[in-house]
């Protein structure tokens, strides 16, 4: 309590977010039709994010088109279409317990998660001695099996245990039980601190992000706060800001809710002042979308050069490098080696670690250059040709205005004004980490 109450009073951006907040409740009760105007465009933008977060497949307008006029869109998974159904109905559920007053129980929160799963499904699952099989997924009972997952440098992140959710919910609901009224706590701290803890518990099979994002806005909304829209494409900071508070350090996950709400905010000032709040990258963002599904981009700013081609390459080895490094120590001896249109350079162990060295060592060959491979090979013992060798081989291919990266028949296409380590690209750095790993467990075991 006493952290919570601590932030709720020193955190200086929360008083510029109150201070916008004030400016919209002189207008309140708003007219029936603006209210329902803005928590409308408010909700679609909340539905679309919180699932595409998820990775369900809809895009912006396929979402609206479900949502408004019941189209389902061709091509698209059932499972998906019903997950957006489900966050929907599971808005009404929260949005008529906030219309009531009415407080949180384990009740109505498992209540929640049947809606948002809508149907109980089965799963790919491994069991305790790595054989693949089948879990169903039931809707509203909690976890009957470990939900830890895998990150993107192959550590392995910890939630609570099947044994341990039960207690760990109570505890929940009582300590926000405990914290509803009292007034020193502000309701953003006290929503993101809410948030943080059911994440960190995850006591669902499934769903628990779409579920923690419904019971943060119905926490903004009991006091008077527009709602949080966490967007897809800031996912990557949004999933920091919680690891962050996973070590102690909860000012960036109250801090990015805060902004998520003051964009909230701002919607409706800008309704009120009578202004367009259909936001200028809505059709932007749809039109990109279907783009991406071609594999085009809406723009092409930089072309392929050696400057790039050198940033490109050193950003992109260096980062499957540092996460491959951390199994060194497993092997007898590790080998590196560049290969490009003018042949092969061997290298030492730190050649990657500093832009600098690696521009040296590989000075002017990047000119003309089309295709570059990095290649990490770890060797289990002194035979060259022992068997048990694994090889990690990792390509990129430059063309004018794009280049592909490839791990087997894993392609990335990405265009040379894009970010380079993105999460498209930290997916494919966790499957060679798991391919690596798979390896391992093969040769400890023979």
């Amino acid at each position: 309590m006493e952290i919570v109450t601590k932030l709720s009073k020193e955190l200086s951006f929360l008083k510029a977010i109150d201070v916008l907040k004030k400016e919209v409740d002189m207008y309140k009760p708003l007219p029936g039709e603006l209210s329902n105007k803005i928590f409308q465009k408010l909700r679609l933008d909340w539905n679309y994010n919180s699932n595409a977060i998820e990775g369900n497949s809809f895009t912006f307008g396929e979402t609206i088109a479900l949502l408004m006029e019941g189209v389902t869109a061709k091509g698209k998974p059932l499972k998906d279409a019903l997950d957006i159904k489900g966050h929907n109905e599971a808005i009404d559920f929260m949005m008529d317990m906030v219309k009531n007053d009415r407080g949180l129980t384990e009740t109505d929160i498992r209540g929640l998660h049947s809606l948002v799963l809508g149907q109980e499904y089965y799963n790919a699952a491994i069991t305790s001695n790595g054989q693949k099989t089948k879990k169903l997924i039931k809707k509203g009972e909690y976890k009957t099996s470990p939900n830890h997952v895998q990150t993107a440098t192959g550590a392995i992140h910890y939630y609570a245990t099947p044994e341990e959710t039960p207690a760990k919910m109570k505890e929940l609901v009582e300590w926000y039980n405990s914290i509803v009224d009292n007034d020193k706590v502000h309701p953003i701290v006290f929503a993101s601190i809410f948030h943080h803890r059911f994440v960190a518990i995850h006591p669902f099979d499934d769903g628990n992000g779409r579920m923690t994002r419904i019971l943060t806005n119905f926490i903004l909304l009991k006091f008077g706060y527009p709602v949080s829209v966490i967007k897809q494409e800031t996912k990557s900071e949004y999933y920091g800001c919680l690891s962050q508070a996973d070590n102690g350090q909860l000012i960036p996950i109250i801090e990015y809710i805060a902004n998520s709400v003051k964009d909230s905010l701002l919607i409706y000032s800008k309704a009120l002042n009578g202004e367009d709040i259909s936001e200028p990258d809505d059709l932007d963002k749809e039109i990109t979308l279907f783009r991406k599904e071609l594999g085009r981009k809406t723009k092409i700013t930089e072309i392929k050069g050696s400057d790039s081609i050198l940033n490109i390459s050193f950003e992109v080895f260096s980062f499957l490098k540092e996460k491959l490094d951390r199994f060194s120590d497993l092997f007898y001896s590790t080998y590196e080696k560049i290969n490009d249109n003018s042949g092969t350079i061997n290298v030492s162990g730190d050649f990657l670690k500093n832009k600098d060295t690696y521009k040296k060592m590989v000075k002017d060959r990047y000119v003309n250059v089309n295709f570059i491979t990095y290649n990490y090979d770890f060797r289990h013992n002194i035979h060259k040709d022992d068997k048990s060798i694994i090889s990690i081989q990792l390509s990129i291919h430059f063309k004018e205005k794009n280049f592909i990266i490839g791990f087997g028949s894993d392609k990335l296409v990405k265009y040379y004004d894009e970010k380079n380590i993105d999460d498209n690209y930290i997916n494919m750095v966790k499957n060679i980490v798991k391919h690596v790993m798979e390896h391992i467990k093969r040769i400890n075991n023979n």
